[in-house]
Protein backbone atom coordinates (compact mmCIF):
# COMPACT_ATOMS: atom_id res chain seq x y z
CA UNK A 1 0.00 0.00 0.00
CA UNK A 2 1.19 3.41 -0.46
CA UNK A 3 1.58 6.67 0.88
CA UNK A 4 -0.22 8.14 -1.88
CA UNK A 5 -2.97 5.92 -1.02
CA UNK A 6 -3.30 7.23 2.79
CA UNK A 7 -3.48 10.99 1.36
CA UNK A 8 -6.24 10.29 -1.04
CA UNK A 9 -7.92 9.24 1.43
CA UNK A 10 -7.04 12.20 4.09
CA UNK A 11 -7.80 14.56 1.70
CA UNK A 12 -11.19 12.88 0.49
CA UNK A 13 -12.23 13.13 4.16
CA UNK A 14 -11.15 16.45 4.41
CA UNK A 15 -13.10 17.68 1.40
CA UNK A 16 -15.99 15.60 2.40
CA UNK A 17 -15.77 16.99 5.84
CA UNK A 18 -16.33 21.07 4.27
CA UNK A 19 -19.64 19.54 3.02
CA UNK A 20 -21.08 18.10 5.98
CA UNK A 21 -20.98 17.86 9.50
CA UNK A 22 -18.68 15.24 10.62
CA UNK A 23 -21.06 13.35 12.30
CA UNK A 24 -22.88 12.55 9.17
CA UNK A 25 -20.13 11.05 7.13
CA UNK A 26 -19.22 7.45 7.02
CA UNK A 27 -16.50 4.93 5.60
CA UNK A 28 -18.56 4.72 2.86
CA UNK A 29 -18.62 7.93 1.63
CA UNK A 30 -14.90 8.35 1.95
CA UNK A 31 -14.65 4.85 -0.05
CA UNK A 32 -16.55 5.56 -2.90
CA UNK A 33 -15.36 9.27 -3.49
CA UNK A 34 -11.48 8.04 -3.28
CA UNK A 35 -12.64 4.72 -5.33
CA UNK A 36 -10.94 2.80 -2.87
CA UNK A 37 -12.43 -0.30 -1.32
CA UNK A 38 -12.79 -0.28 2.59
CA UNK A 39 -9.93 -2.87 3.11
CA UNK A 40 -7.95 -0.35 2.16
CA UNK A 41 -9.26 2.39 4.15
CA UNK A 42 -8.82 -0.12 7.55
CA UNK A 43 -5.56 -0.66 6.67
CA UNK A 44 -4.35 3.05 6.73
CA UNK A 45 -7.46 4.01 9.35
CA UNK A 46 -9.31 2.26 12.20
CA UNK A 47 -12.14 4.69 11.83
CA UNK A 48 -13.18 8.44 10.76
CA UNK A 49 -11.81 9.45 14.20
CA UNK A 50 -8.66 8.57 13.49
CA UNK A 51 -8.85 10.71 10.27
CA UNK A 52 -9.98 13.43 12.28
CA UNK A 53 -7.39 13.27 14.87
CA UNK A 54 -4.48 13.30 12.32
CA UNK A 55 -6.29 16.45 10.48
CA UNK A 56 -5.77 18.37 14.23
CA UNK A 57 -2.30 16.72 14.50
CA UNK A 58 -1.02 17.85 11.11
CA UNK A 59 -1.84 21.36 11.94
CA UNK A 60 -0.84 21.27 15.25
CA UNK A 61 3.15 19.68 13.97
CA UNK A 62 2.75 22.37 11.39
CA UNK A 63 2.11 24.84 13.95
CA UNK A 64 5.05 23.78 16.45
CA UNK A 65 7.30 23.51 13.03
CA UNK A 66 6.48 27.43 12.54
CA UNK A 67 7.08 28.14 16.56
CA UNK A 68 10.24 26.46 16.41
CA UNK A 69 11.51 28.95 13.70
CA UNK A 70 10.81 31.79 15.54
CA UNK A 71 7.42 33.06 14.77
CA UNK A 72 5.76 35.14 17.78
CA UNK A 73 2.52 34.90 19.60
CA UNK A 74 1.29 37.69 17.15
CA UNK A 75 2.05 35.74 14.15
CA UNK A 76 0.98 32.38 16.05
CA UNK A 77 -2.44 33.72 16.82
CA UNK A 78 -3.11 35.33 13.53
CA UNK A 79 -2.16 31.76 12.14
CA UNK A 80 -4.26 30.33 14.19
CA UNK A 81 -7.11 32.62 13.51
CA UNK A 82 -6.67 32.87 9.64
CA UNK A 83 -6.62 29.46 9.20
CA UNK A 84 -9.92 28.15 11.27
CA UNK A 85 -11.08 31.18 9.51
CA UNK A 86 -10.16 30.07 5.93
CA UNK A 87 -11.90 26.39 6.58
CA UNK A 88 -14.82 28.10 8.20
CA UNK A 89 -16.26 25.04 6.70
CA UNK A 90 -14.99 22.42 8.14
CA UNK A 91 -14.88 24.35 11.32
CA UNK A 92 -18.74 24.98 11.66
CA UNK A 93 -19.08 21.12 10.58
CA UNK A 94 -17.27 20.22 13.42
CA UNK A 95 -19.11 22.37 15.63
CA UNK A 96 -22.27 20.46 14.50
CA UNK A 97 -21.25 17.72 15.34
CA UNK A 98 -20.44 15.45 18.76
CA UNK A 99 -16.76 15.69 18.16
CA UNK A 100 -16.25 19.27 19.16
CA UNK A 101 -13.60 17.95 21.57
CA UNK A 102 -10.87 17.13 18.95
CA UNK A 103 -11.38 20.89 17.79
CA UNK A 104 -10.82 22.19 21.43
CA UNK A 105 -7.82 19.56 22.26
CA UNK A 106 -5.88 21.51 19.54
CA UNK A 107 -7.20 24.34 20.48
CA UNK A 108 -5.84 24.02 24.11
CA UNK A 109 -2.34 22.25 22.88
CA UNK A 110 -1.86 25.02 20.20
CA UNK A 111 -2.83 28.21 22.62
CA UNK A 112 -0.61 26.41 25.38
CA UNK A 113 2.05 27.08 23.41
CA UNK A 114 1.79 30.06 22.07
CA UNK A 115 0.68 31.73 25.20
CA UNK A 116 3.36 29.89 27.56
CA UNK A 117 6.16 31.26 25.65
CA UNK A 118 4.34 35.04 25.08
CA UNK A 119 3.59 34.81 28.83
CA UNK A 120 7.22 34.04 30.21
CA UNK A 121 9.36 36.22 27.52
CA UNK A 122 6.97 39.48 28.30
CA UNK A 123 7.74 38.78 32.54
CA UNK A 124 11.48 38.20 32.06
CA UNK A 125 13.11 40.66 34.01
CA UNK A 126 10.08 41.85 36.21
CA UNK A 127 10.33 40.24 39.40
CA UNK A 128 6.82 38.11 38.99
CA UNK A 129 7.05 34.85 40.87
CA UNK A 130 6.97 31.30 38.54
CA UNK A 131 3.51 30.48 40.03
CA UNK A 132 1.94 34.23 38.65
CA UNK A 133 3.25 33.80 35.18
CA UNK A 134 1.88 30.39 35.23
CA UNK A 135 -1.75 31.07 36.24
CA UNK A 136 -1.75 33.93 34.17
CA UNK A 137 -0.74 31.88 31.14
CA UNK A 138 -3.43 29.33 32.55
CA UNK A 139 -6.05 31.88 32.75
CA UNK A 140 -5.44 33.52 29.52
CA UNK A 141 -5.96 30.23 27.58
CA UNK A 142 -8.96 29.42 29.07
CA UNK A 143 -10.52 32.65 28.26
CA UNK A 144 -8.50 32.71 24.48
CA UNK A 145 -10.59 29.27 24.03
CA UNK A 146 -13.77 30.23 25.50
CA UNK A 147 -13.82 33.30 23.14
CA UNK A 148 -12.72 31.83 20.05
CA UNK A 149 -14.80 28.29 20.77
CA UNK A 150 -17.43 31.34 20.81
CA UNK A 151 -16.50 32.98 17.25
CA UNK A 152 -16.62 29.15 16.00
CA UNK A 153 -20.00 28.29 17.11
CA UNK A 154 -21.69 31.76 15.72
CA UNK A 155 -20.07 31.31 12.23
CA UNK A 156 -16.79 32.87 12.31
CA UNK A 157 -18.75 36.94 11.09
CA UNK A 158 -15.58 38.50 12.24
CA UNK A 159 -12.56 38.74 10.39
CA UNK A 160 -9.17 37.39 12.22
CA UNK A 161 -8.01 40.94 11.79
CA UNK A 162 -10.45 42.42 13.72
CA UNK A 163 -10.03 39.58 16.66
CA UNK A 164 -6.64 39.95 16.54
CA UNK A 165 -6.80 43.43 17.33
CA UNK A 166 -9.41 42.67 20.21
CA UNK A 167 -6.69 40.24 21.73
CA UNK A 168 -4.05 42.48 21.80
CA UNK A 169 -5.62 44.64 23.41
CA UNK A 170 -6.29 42.20 26.04
CA UNK A 171 -2.61 41.54 26.01
CA UNK A 172 -1.57 44.81 26.92
CA UNK A 173 -3.05 44.36 30.16
CA UNK A 174 -1.39 41.39 30.94
CA UNK A 175 2.13 42.67 33.00
CA UNK A 176 0.29 45.56 35.10
CA UNK A 177 -2.12 42.93 36.46
CA UNK A 178 0.36 40.35 36.78
CA UNK A 179 2.66 42.80 38.47
CA UNK A 180 -0.62 44.16 40.59
CA UNK A 181 -1.17 40.70 41.73
CA UNK A 182 2.25 39.54 42.95
CA UNK A 183 1.91 43.73 45.13
CA UNK A 184 -1.08 41.88 46.40
CA UNK A 185 -0.22 38.56 47.28
CA UNK A 186 3.28 40.41 49.11
CA UNK A 187 0.72 43.10 51.14
CA UNK A 188 -1.77 39.83 51.89
CA UNK A 189 1.56 37.88 53.73
CA UNK A 190 2.68 41.00 55.36
CA UNK A 191 -0.41 41.93 56.90
CA UNK A 192 -0.24 38.52 58.31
Amino acid sequence: MSTNTKNLIYRTFVEILGEKPFDKITVRDIVERANVNRNTFYYYYSDIYELLEEMFTREFTEMVAEHRNGFRWLVGFSNLLTTAYNNKKIINNICASRSYEYLENYMFKSCKIILSEFIHEISEGKNISEDIVDFTASFYMYAIIGTLSEWFRTGMYETPDNMLKKFMVVFETIIPTMMRTQRQIKNDISDK
